[in-house]
């Protein structure tokens, strides 16, 4: 007979021995919330720094699908991100989280990396290279920016000074920073789209834009990052799972200055409460 840990401390605290046949294991659901959470982080994620979100009012935009197919994108991406409490642009804002559709995107982040785009500003050489490399038909990435928790910005006394940033001190828990998204892109293959459902696509979109997350291993079913996948695509869900909705949730609840062990933490024990929802898997 096994029994999770959640379990344990009723069982320490109940009278009499403790059936020697029992043998505690650690809880399943537990175990895969955090497998998740480990196995979709995004690959440039400082170990000391907090997981990147956005703050700012999020403004999506689409380009290369006909108006009507872009309008949908544009409104489910806007509804996820309504969704876990961001706030959203008025009609006609700039758009600072752009879902593009093109003949060949690996060509087209070459394109933006020449040209100096401000869409891939902070990006590195290596940067570029592992987002063109990426396997599958899409590719994503944020723009992000380290502001104090505060939300203030770094700033230079004068040119010969390094960038400073006044922040407070921090304790066991938060850090004295906090990392921004200023812009998410997502690259997807124009031909990846055919006889696709749309609401299936923009839910992939939203994931990876507002998380940065990506699948880094087969996913299969559960989650709507295998999506243009080589090792899950053909079972990829027509939507976010409960995976999806609780790692989003766990990521823009609470604090954005915490350290990234205990929000990995938070996240998990968010994507339990999503499954024990009874929400579609």
């Amino acid at each position: 007979m096994a029994i999770s840990l959640f379990a344990l401390a009723l069982l320490q605290a109940g009278a009499g021995d403790v059936d020697p046949a029992i043998t505690v294991t650690p809880d399943a659901s537990r175990e895969t919330a955090e497998q998740f959470v480990n196995r979709i982080e995004p690959v440039s994620q400082p170990n000391d720094e907090p997981l990147a979100r956005y703050t700012d009012p999020v403004c999506v935009g689409s380009a290369g699908l006909p108006a009507e197919a872009a309008q949908v994108i544009v409104d489910r991406v806007s509804e996820v991100a309504a969704s876990v409490g961001l706030r959203t642009g008025a009609p006609g804002c700039a758009p600072n989280l752009m879902v593009v559709f093109d003949r060949d995107t690996t060509a087209a982040v070459q394109r933006l990396s020449q040209g100096r785009s401000r869409a891939v500003a902070s990006q590195s050489r290596d940067d570029i290279r592992r987002i063109a490399d990426e396997a599958g038909q899409a590719r994503a990435w944020t723009e992000v920016v380290v502001k104090s928790r505060d939300g203030d910005l770094q700033s230079q006394d004068t040119p010969n000074n390094p960038p400073s940033l006044r922040v407070s001190t921090s304790t066991r828990l938060s850090m004295p920073i906090r990392r921004d998204i200023l812009s998410a892109t997502v690259l997807i293959e124009r031909d990846a789209v055919a006889g696709r459902n749309l609401t299936q696509i923009a839910d992939y979109a939203a994931m990876r834009a507002l998380t940065g997350a990506r699948s880094r291993g087969e996913l299969g079913a559960s989650s709507i990052l295998s999506l243009f996948t080589p090792q899950g695509d053909s079972r990829a869900p027509e939507g976010l799972t409960a995976l999806d909705r609780g790692y989003l949730k766990g990521l823009y609840s609470g604090r954005g200055d915490l350290w990234p062990m205990v929000k990995r933490d938070y996240i998990a024990r968010s994507i339990l409460r999503e499954r024990l929802a009874g929400g579609p898997e």
